[in-house]
């Protein structure tokens, strides 16, 4: 996807303490963790299917007389509205897109993983009033904003 096509996604949150925040992050780390291991589970699978395709080439490579047939290893995508929309892809070219997105939220955990853990001595102040902005671009985390809320005049 060229730079000119990609559309940055920008999410905000907004909590009155810092238990209400890392219960966030807790959750969404949590979260994120379990789609990930559901998409390494799909790559596997896909890993699997792309070997016995290649295996049942070989055989009839062989029953051919050493001829190998013609394949289709990758599958394009249609782009629709800056959407790629695949239909009936490959193993291998589904196994290269879960791989990148695997990859993404991989780094959208560690940004989340390490925003917790720079905050966690934050945890002294516990349900006290806060006004807490957390800004997340992309699935990674940009900017964490703690107001201390002015006293009732």
């Amino acid at each position: 996807m060229s730079e000119q096509e990609y559309t940055s996604s920008v999410d905000v949150y907004e909590f009155n303490n810092v238990n209400q925040l890392f219960d966030f992050l807790d959750n969404e780390i949590k979260r994120r963790k379990a789609v990930l291991g559901d998409i390494i589970r799909d790559i596997e699978r896909l890993k699997t299917l792309s070997e016995a395709a290649v295996k049942l080439e070989q055989i009839f490579a062989e029953i051919a007389g050493g001829q190998r047939t013609a394949t289709r290893q990758t599958t394009s995508a249609a782009k629709l509205n800056g959407v790629e929309v695949y239909i009936n892809p490959e193993p291998l070219s589904e196994t290269r897109l879960l791989t990148s997105i695997a990859r993404g939220l991989q780094t959208s955990i560690a940004s989340l993983e390490k925003v917790r853990k720079a905050l966690s001595p934050l945890s002294k102040l516990g349900d006290i009033d806060l006004n807490i902005r957390l800004i997340i671009e992309n699935g990674t985390v940009k900017a964490v904003v703690i107001k201390v809320p002015s006293p009732p005049i």
